[in-house]
């Protein structure tokens, strides 16, 4: 075989091995999924949840499979019951769809290594909407927390 012959293959197995790994990376294995933003407040008692975590996971998700509906969002619960959720960059908030919605109450920490961490008042507490849809456009959200056991 020349050389000619040879590097015509070898350019070819190239190109199709480049049209492959395109084709495979603009699949929806995340990144291709549309996110809108997401801000809310978190409540317990009609009172502001002063910490934690709030985490979106797509349950339902627009084009994408059962299998794999999307990367969840999360934010931090501000001092004053505030957050913003993020996905793919700080602030871009969460996939368009239907999404499991969870609360995660932070522990304090402990000062010494004798110390044991502070309980979260918040301990216990579970969102009374267990789902949220995620719509185009601004999304704004009040997530209340009620006992495990009212839910």
């Amino acid at each position: 075989m020349s050389l000619a012959m040879q590097c015509l293959r070898v350019f070819l197995v190239l190109a199709v091995a480049g049209v492959l790994a395109t084709a495979i990376g603009c699949s929806k294995s995340g990144a291709a999924y549309r996110t809108a933003p997401v801000k809310g407040k978190v409540i317990y008692n009609g009172q502001p949840v002063t910490s934690g975590g709030i985490r979106l996971q797509p349950i339902a998700v627009p084009g994408a499979s059962e299998s794999n509906p999307g990367k969840p969002a999360g934010g931090e619960v501000r001092s004053d019951g505030t957050f913003v959720l993020s996905t793919y960059k700080d602030g871009d908030g969460a996939v368009v769809g239907r999404h499991k919605v969870s609360y995660i109450p932070f522990s304090k920490g402990a000062e010494t290594y004798e110390d044991k961490p502070e309980p979260s008042p918040y301990l216990g507490l579970v969102p009374k909407e267990q789902e949220v849809e995620i719509k185009p456009g601004q999304n704004e959200l009040t997530i209340e927390l009620v006992p495990m056991t009212q839910r």
